[in-house]
């Protein structure tokens, strides 16, 4: 299936658009250009949502005949089982996922060519094609793992398995719901039909809220990448890292993995340019022990604020941030760590999303 997703990659065009050279930084242009492609891909899955729910249902009441019950005998038991409204429902489904990712995968593109991340030159690298299609397909990068880093340290994986099995189902969950709150509030003059098509309105805004936030996260990971890009490259290395200073950067990365508790592709290129730049050797596994804040507070100035750098960029990159993650921000602020507030980081959060650039932020840690 993936080389159908790569099939259709690679037949979208590059369109001339008017970027700049800052990559990290989006102007006039680009901005309406990537807000007027996301409006329109996120009109189309809500579409695309709601006429899931009309064809699933509609050709049931025009043509009953179509959807006859199946017959089965177990246990010397008949069932009648409607084989061929589930058949036809499977086919509705996997359609309609299919769609909805050529939308996002479309919709990323676009983004990419609007950013000046995908031009005519870079098209048919092999990276940016994973990493785009990837983005299409909400595939999360686990490859941070290989440098030891573990967002997941210390997590009930029970319950993280729970939640997202919850989280997956939440449109027809949602749609149960509201079938049973019609039913509560027309009881019997609730006729099965208005409970059948009520489900129009739920599966169209749950469609267009996951391409919003897909496009969001495109928008993120793009612009992630050129900035990180740019902060590894003003960050001054005027000597050899020490062992002491090595240890400490990978506590950092880690502290923050675990803040986050996901595998982002903005986190683990971090990684990876930090771990290129000051030649940091690869662990098998590396958890955060006590002691860290103090490791953080006796370091020398300059590889200090590096470290400061990255806990904040750390908070910002994946565009948002929780409320447990604001306490850690406090709890930082509070033992004299970091001196940017969460309001800060919000706002610097709102200007890396918008493409307004974090220099503020990269003067106060790089000069």
């Amino acid at each position: 299936m993936k080389l159908l997703y790569y099939l259709f990659y690679r037949i979208l065009p590059i369109r001339k658009v008017n970027t700049d050279n800052q990559l990290y930084l989006l102007n006039a242009d680009e901005i309406r250009g990537i807000r007027r492609n996301e409006n329109i891909a996120v009109a189309i899955a809500a579409f695309l949502g709601a006429m899931g729910v009309v064809l699933l249902y509609l050709p049931q009441y025009a043509f009953p005949q179509w959807f006859p019950d199946t017959t089965i005998r177990l246990f010397g038991k008949s069932f009648a089982l409607p084989l061929v409204m589930l058949a036809y429902s499977l086919v509705l489904v996997v359609v309609e996922l299919l769609l909805l990712t050529f939308l996002n995968i479309w919709c990323t593109h676009e983004v990419a060519v609007a950013t000046g991340f995908l031009n005519y030159s870079n098209k048919k690298e092999k990276d940016k094609r994973n990493l785009l299609v990837n983005i299409g397909l909400e595939k999360k990068n686990k490859q941070v793992l290989t440098y030891g880093i573990d967002p997941l340290q210390g997590i009930n994986k029970k319950a993280l398995l729970a939640w997202n099995f919850f989280f997956i189902l939440k449109a027809t969950l949602s749609n149960m719901l509201f079938k049973l709150l019609i039913q509560r509030v027309l009881g019997r003059y609730a006729i099965k039909a208005v409970q059948d098509f009520a489900g129009i309105p739920i599966f169209a805004l749950w469609n267009a809220w996951g391409t919003r936030v897909i496009l969001k996260e495109a928008r993120v990971i793009i612009l992630g990448q050129n900035l990180i890009e740019e902060v590894c490259t003003r960050i001054k290395k005027d000597q050899p890292a020490s062992a002491a200073f090595k240890e400490l950067l990978y506590d950092t990365l880690q502290y923050i993995a675990v803040s986050k508790r996901d595998f982002h592709q903005n986190h683990y290129l971090l990684t990876r340019n930090l771990f290129e730049l000051y030649e940091v050797p690869h662990k098998s596994a590396h958890w955060v022990e006590k002691g860290y804040y103090e490791k953080l507070r006796g370091a020398e100035k300059s590889e200090k604020e590096v470290c400061q750098l990255i806990i904040v960029l750390g908070f910002l990159l994946d565009g948002k941030i929780s409320w447990r993650e604001k306490q850690q921000v406090k709890e930082l602020q509070q033992e004299g760590l970091i001196d940017t507030s969460v309001d800060n980081i919000t706002r610097y959060q709102d200007d890396f999303i918008h493409g307004r650039g974090l220099e503020e932020l990269l003067q106060q840690y790089l000069g």
